[in-house]
């Protein structure tokens, strides 16, 4: 005999999950508030701890993943995928094909999402792809600002000498890419969802009522985001100065943190900013 729950079964037990879930992370961080004026705190390595957790896990409880990290990621390499061929097709006079290859890039975007947000994607989904394209610019710009660091502060960072540059230069691009890319897209989802929850009545007056606040929103998740994506270059700039340097990994990453958190705070709520302008002034005539 098989027996299946029922929807109000299933939904009612996902919302619960996600109250357990949020909970343990709201006590997790409260935790990590108190360890900060704790004695403990003094020790580098704790410190650091500190330092990547916090923002990390506000970022986790504010924009949590709808597909987990390795479903972003495998979702990531069919946009670049779809990128390529389509770019291929039009270089080759396939316009048609190339059209063919983003639409059906979009239906397999839609369907990756359908599980968390198939009520709010069915309304508009041509929101949905504008606000990832939005975290792709957003992304883009982090890694401008990360690899043109050592071209705008040359004193301060390198990326070392001629055999290692090249090696250096590639792994800043492919880590902080994959960092600002992972918080960029929960970022425009999480504002998706708002701008979504605040449109209604003509497109004009949803701009006015909606921009300000996603704009607002987009600041603040930014200006968290930002400091999880230093901190994973900061394991990057750590690991580098390891193999280029032989200097100690943690004192390495702690420098890294404190010498680049003034201006990465900033350029997250920059970015975030402008990805939260945008969400919010995409509206629909109905």
């Amino acid at each position: 005999m098989r027996c299946s729950a029922t929807r109000s079964e299933v939904s009612a037990g996902q919302v619960c999950g996600a109250e357990r879930c949020m909970f343990s992370s709201v006590l997790t961080l409260g935790a990590l508030f108190g360890l900060m004026v704790s004695p403990c705190a003094r020790a580098p390595l704790f410190s650091a701890f500190i330092v990547v957790g916090i923002p990390l896990l506000t970022f986790l409880v504010a924009a949590p993943s709808r597909l987990g990290m390795f479903g972003e990621l495998r979702l990531f390499g069919r946009d670049a995928q779809a990128g390529v061929l389509g770019l291929l097709c039009l270089l080759t006079g396939r316009s048609r094909q190339a059209a063919a290859v983003v639409d059906a890039h979009r239906v397999d975007v839609e369907a990756a999402y359908a599980a968390g947000l198939g009520a709010v994607i069915a309304g508009d989904p041509l929101r949905l792809h504008h606000a990832r394209r939005l975290a792709m610019f957003g992304a883009s710009l982090a890694v401008l600002a990360g690899v043109g660091l050592p071209f705008l502060a040359g004193d301060i960072y390198t990326f070392g000498a001629f055999p290692e540059a090249p090696l250096v230069f590639i792994t800043d691009v492919v880590v902080i890419g994959v960092a600002a890319r992972l918080v960029t897209e929960r970022m425009a989802l999480r504002l998706f969802e708002a701008a979504v929850a605040l449109a209604g009545g003509g497109a004009w007056a949803a701009r006015i009522r909606t921009a300000p606040l996603t704009a607002m929103l987009g600041a603040a998740l930014g200006a968290v985001g930002g400091l999880v994506v230093l901190s994973a270059a900061a394991f990057a700039s750590g690991m580098e100065s390891v193999a280029i340097f032989d200097a100690d990994f943690a004192r390495a990453g702690v420098w890294f943190l404190r010498q680049t958190a003034p201006m990465a705070l900033p350029l997250g709520i920059g970015i975030g900013t402008i990805v939260g302008a945008g969400v919010g002034l995409a509206q629909s005539r109905r």
